[in-house]
């Protein structure tokens, strides 16, 4: 609980400060005053003045906030320094810097990440499954090797995947079966997806602290070797035997430096939304052995930037279910929920923490680019209604404006908080 609140707390500070940051730092590069920049909300605890501005830190560990001169109703005076003072461009770019500063940020730690920790790949090139492909089931099984696709010989998943980065409009497999080889051709269409699934070894790379495994005593590079008398091949077969065993004690064998070892475990029980509807599953608490891929520099800046760009492809694809109806909006998780992650990635390690953490950085830049009051994307909205009409809206209607965006960001905000109440309580 103290992990989950730490790093919920440090999580939610620095997401809110980077984009206040941005509005702070453009607002001084266009002259436009800043009264206050504080970190933290609540009564000031302690601060200073500089340069105009006054740094404050408050009282509670939350966020932060950036008050500009002359952009709060009651305080526009016409002085030149004032937010309102300046023209549609250098406004607009004071407004999209918070929360363009939020996208540099998880760009940053991708980059940082990829440079520190590398690149978790599967290795080898074994397959698990076929995904919705009859005339493949016919051919491929579980186990089958891949050993070059499109002519190119590729030693794990990574490969791969930077093959169908070229968009190739079909794929000639060869394929590894025992002692035999085979081939298989196939017309490629990307919103497909893959063909196969990975095949990951049933080797424990990752063991979450205090879990069922840990308390069991098992260790990084054991090897499942069956459950419940159940052989397992792959860690896809412990996953499925776990999953459906919540709170059942388990007879697990495994290898460890050529012994063989066994032990009973009870998986933890974990609620997840599944087509919006709450399920139980059972979990051990262990990430599969991967291989890391080393990049330099460059391929670290490139490999980040990659990330950053199929993040917000991903965050996309989800806003567009969601319209869809593909994607319940029960599924959204406010406040309560990105604490409970926070937690859990901490938990995994800087790694994953930090992952996380650029995951969450990208959204707050997409919803605050949504155009709707009181976000920064209905600040831009306005602005462009000003420049349609040629008029200004007065400080009473942009202050209506802003009283009725945030009502209805406020029904948001408690379905949000309902759901994560939903969710805890296992609806």
């Amino acid at each position: 609980m103290v992990l989950t609140i730490i790093a919920g707390l440090v999580l939610f500070t620095i997401m809110v400060i980077s984009h206040e940051f941005g509005h702070f730092i453009a607002a001084k590069i266009t002259g436009i005053g800043v009264k206050r920049f504080s970190i933290g909300l609540g009564p000031k605890l302690f601060g200073f003045r500089s340069g105009g501005t006054e740094y404050v830190l408050s009282l509670v560990p939350l966020g932060g906030y950036v008050k500009m001169k002359g952009m709060e109703p009651g305080e526009i005076k016409g002085e030149k320094d004032e937010f309102f003072s300046k023209s549609i461009l250098v406004r607009t770019f004071v407004v999209l810097s918070g929360p363009f500063l939020n996208l540099i940020l998880a760009f940053i730690i991708y980059f940082f990440t990829v440079l520190s920790f590398g690149v978790d790949v599967i290795p080898g090139t074994n397959i698990e499954s076929v995904n919705d492909n009859p005339l493949l089931n016919e051919r491929v099984k579980k186990g089958d090797n891949i050993i070059t696709l499109n002519n190119k010989d590729v030693r794990n998943w990574y490969e791969i995947s930077k093959i169908l980065e070229d968009k190739p409009d079909s794929l000639n497999f060869l394929i590894k079966r025992d002692d035999s080889l085979f081939t298989i051709n196939i017309q490629y269409k990307k919103d497909e997806g893959f063909p196969f699934v990975p095949m990951i070894e049933p080797i424990i790379g990752i063991i979450e602290k205090n879990s069922p495994a840990d308390n069991l005593g098992l260790k990084k590079g054991d090897r499942f070797l069956s459950i419940n008398g159940k052989e397992i091949k792959s860690f896809e077969d412990m996953r499925m035997e776990v999953s459906v065993n919540p709170e059942k004690t388990l007879e697990i064998e495994w290898k460890r430096n050529g012994m063989i070892m066994k032990g009973e475990v009870v998986p933890r029980k974990q609620k997840i939304q599944e087509n919006g509807k709450t399920k139980e599953i059972g979990l051990l608490g262990v990430v599969a052995k991967t291989e890391k891929l080393q990049f330099g520099f460059f391929g670290s800046f490139k490999e980040g930037f990659r990330r950053t760009v199929e993040s917000i492809k991903l965050i996309f694809s989800i806003i567009v279910m969601l319209f869809r109806r593909q994607i319940s909006p029960r599924t959204l998780g406010g406040p309560i929920a990105i604490f409970q992650l926070a937690g859990e990635s901490a938990r995994w390690g800087l790694e994953f923490y930090l992952g996380f953490m650029a995951i969450l950085s990208i959204n707050l830049f997409i919803f605050n680019l949504i155009p709707f009051p009181p976000l920064d994307g209905g600040h831009i909205l306005i602005f462009g209604i000003e420049k349609l009409i040629r008029k200004r809206p007065t400080e009473k209607q942009y202050q209506l404006i802003q009283q009725i965006g945030f009502a209805i960001l406020l029904i948001l905000v408690a379905f949000i908080f309902y759901n994560d109440i939903m969710r805890i309580r296992g609806r």
